[in-house]
C-alpha cells in the first residue's frame, strides 16, 4: 500500500491495484483462428469471470474494475465485438451463440437457429466449448458470467408466471423500483437470498427443470457448480460496477466460511403456515451446530434453501433435522439421532436434507 500526502498534510492510503497477466489462446474453428484471452489478476483463481459475448462491453469494463480490487481470473472470447461467432468449414458458413454450446443438444439448437447444422460442425463447436471449459480451474468456487441486454428483450419479467421463462425459475425476487433489465441469475440459493435481501432483481435457476439450451448456467446447474450471471442493459456502466462489486463481496464472504459444510434442504411437509428465518440456529441438544443460511420456495411452493453445519458436525443418514415453528419469535431447528437407522456420511454436493416440520 502506498501513502499519499495531500495539500492538507493528511496521509491518505492508496490501494495498489492488481494488474493482469494476459495470455492468448489461438483456437482453430473450421477455417478460422479464434482468440481466447485469459487475464489473471493476482495469484488466486477460485473466482472466475467469463465473457462469452464480445459485444457486451459494459459487463467486461465493470468486471475489470472489480478484478483490479480483488484477484481472480477472467476468460474472454475475442470476436470483433460481435455477439455470435461465424466460421467456415468445407466451403460452408456456420453461426452460433457462444452461450449455447455447453451441450451437444445446445450446439445443435443454436446452429440450426442461425441457418445451418451438420455433424462435423457440431463436433467442431464442441471442441471449442471444451477448450473454454478446460480454462476454468477445477478448484473454482464461483463462476461469474458477464452479460448485457437490450431494453425489454430479456429481463426479470421474463420469469414471471405466464411468461416464457417461468419454468426456468425456482425462486424469484422482483424489485419494482429497479430497472427490470438489471438482474442477477444464480444456481445457488444462498447467493439468491443475499442478493434478494439487497433488493436486486434476482432469479434462482431451477436446475432440474430449466430448459436444456446449452447455456453455461445450465451446465453449472447440472454439475452443482456455483454460478452467477450479472447483467444490465448496455451502457449502464455505473449500475453494472455497483452490482458486480456487491456480488463479489457476497461471494467473498461465503467463501471465507471454510469451517462449515453447506447442504441443500427442503422443508417437507410444512402445513403450519410459518416459515423459517435466515440465520436461525440449528441445535443438537444444548449445542449450536449450524445455521439456516437461506430460505426461499421452489415451483411447488415448498420451502427450500441452504443450511450450514460446523465442520466437526457433518450430517449422517441416521440424523433427522426437525423444525419446530411454535411462533415466528421462538421457532427452532433441532438435530436428532435415530440409533436404529444405518449411519452413512451424507455427501453435501449431492444430498438434499429433508427437514420435517413438527407442530
Amino acid at each position: 500500500m502506498h501513502v499519499a500526502i495531500g495539500q492538507t498534510g493528511q496521509r491518505t492510503p492508496i490501494l495498489r491495484a492488481f494488474t493482469p497477466k494476459i495470455q492468448t489462446i489461438n483456437h482453430k474453428l473450421g477455417d478460422r483462428i479464434l482468440q481466447i484471452k485469459t487475464y489473471q489478476y493476482g495469484s488466486k483463481s477460485n473466482v472466475v469471470y467469463v465473457n462469452l459475448h464480445d459485444d457486451e462491453v459494459t459487463a467486461i469494463h465493470g468486471a475489470k474494475k472489480q478484478l483490479e480490487r480483488k484477484p481472480g481470473l477472467l476468460i474472454k472470447i475475442e470476436n470483433n465485438k460481435s455477439r455470435n461467432i461465424r466460421f467456415r468449414m468445407d466451403g460452408q458458413y456456420y453461426t452460433f451463440d457462444p452461450n449455447r454450446i455447453f451441450s451437444r443438444s445446445g450446439i445443435t439448437q443454436t446452429l440450426t437457429m442461425y441457418g445451418r447444422v451438420s455433424p462435423k460442425a457440431i463436433n467442431e463447436v464442441e471442441k471449442f466449448a471444451n477448450q473454454l471449459l478446460q480454462l476454468i480451474p477445477k478448484e473454482v468456487y464461483c463462476i461469474i458470467a458477464l452479460h448485457n441486454n437490450t431494453n425489454g428483450k430479456y429481463s426479470v419479467n421474463s420469469y414471471l408466471p405466464g411468461n416464457i421463462r417461468e419454468k426456468d425459475a425456482r425462486g424469484l425476487y422482483v424489485n419494482p423500483e429497479e430497472d427490470p433489465d438489471d438482474i442477477f441469475l444464480t444456481t445457488d440459493s444462498l447467493l439468491f437470498s443475499l442478493l434478494a435481501e439487497d433488493q436486486y432483481n434476482v432469479i434462482l435457476q431451477d436446475n432440474a427443470r430449466a430448459k436444456r439450451d446449452g447455456s453455461l448456467s445450465i451446465y453449472c446447474g447440472e454439475r452443482n457448480i456455483r454460478y452467477l450471471n450479472c447483467e444490465t442493459e448496455h451502457g449502464r456502466d455505473l449500475q453494472y460496477q455497483q452490482m458486480i462489486m456487491i456480488a463479489a463481496g457476497h461471494i467473498d464472504s461465503t467463501m471465507r466460511r471454510a469451517d462449515v459444510i453447506a447442504y441443500n434442504y427442503k422443508l417437507v411437509p410444512n402445513t403450519t403456515g410459518l416459515s423459517p428465518k435466515t440465520n436461525t440456529e440449528i441445535m443438537f441438544g444444548e449445542k449450536k451446530v449450524g445455521l439456516i443460511r437461506s430460505v426461499t420456495t421452489d415451483s411447488s411452493w415448498a420451502t427450500i434453501g441452504k443450511l450450514e453445519v460446523n465442520k466437526d458436525f457433518p450430517l449422517y443418514s441416521n440424523m433427522e433435522v426437525l423444525f419446530f415453528p411454535s411462533n415466528p419469535q421462538s421457532s427452532r431447528f433441532e438435530v436428532r439421532i435415530d440409533p436404529t437407522r444405518e449411519r452413512e456420511l451424507l455427501d453435501p454436493t449431492t444430498t438434499t436434507v429433508n427437514i420435517r416440520a413438527v407442530k
